[in-house]
């Protein structure tokens, strides 16, 4: 099972929020916007947009297999990141031996992590709206424990207004909602009840972008 709460979203265009591309001075080894624990993405390109959404859609079928609650979920996706088989749920292993995960999570030794160390359920996102120009400024795919710092799937990102009017129809397709991120600079946020919105809306960038390219 994949997580999913009750969100009301609003696909609209953001009327009001700031919307602009961060200026190059203010961008530093740790992105834009006051983050903490981030990093810049931003210049991704297509194929490389392709890969992180391929490799993200696996894992999310893989704990869609196995988890059968969110805290399931959160313990075998966080494994999964961090390459440590400590974080599986207890009885994981002996319940689930011809699993990929294991293969995955490997014995705590991986030196690299999966998905370019961002979170299952928003990576693909968040390169795909950097292979469009956007930069993108934080995520989070929200998670069970208390010390989550967004209750929702979130993607914080800056972009020009004219890439927003491009994303509106592809973000309210995929059920998913803008919101005004301007506390942290000039940005805004797509939200979800669920990653799996976000897989779907990462789908229907690189589907859009390369649609308009070869036309």
């Amino acid at each position: 099972m994949i997580p999913r709460i009750d969100l009301k979203v609003d696909p609209s265009f953001p009327e009001g929020v700031p919307m602009a591309m961060p200026p190059e001075e203010e961008i530093d080894e740790e992105g834009y916007g006051f983050f903490r624990g981030v990093w810049d993405i931003s210049g991704a390109t297509r194929e490389e947009a392709l890969m992180a959404i391929e490799e993200e859609r696996r894992l999310v079928a893989l704990l869609d297999q196995v988890a059968q609650t969110p805290q399931e979920f959160e313990a075998i996706a966080t494994a999964l990141e961090d390459g440590d088989p400590d974080c599986l749920p207890p009885g994981f292993a002996a319940g689930h031996p011809d699993s990929e995960i294991l293969e995955i999570v490997g014995d705590g030794d991986r030196e690299v992590g999966v998905l370019d160390c961002l979170e299952i359920g928003v990576a693909g996102l968040s390169f795909a709206l950097s292979s469009i120009g956007c930069f993108p400024a934080a995520s989070c795919r929200s998670h069970s424990r208390k010390d989550s710092w967004s209750e929702r799937p979130i993607v914080l990102f800056a972009a020009e207004p004219q890439t927003v009017h491009w994303l509106t129809p592809l973000v309210r397709e995929s059920g998913c909602g803008f919101g005004d991120g301007s506390g942290h600079g000039e940005l805004l946020f797509v939200e979800a009840p669920s990653i799996t919105n976000f897989v779907d809306l990462a789908n229907r960038i690189v589907a859009q972008s390369e649609q308009q390219t070869s036309s």
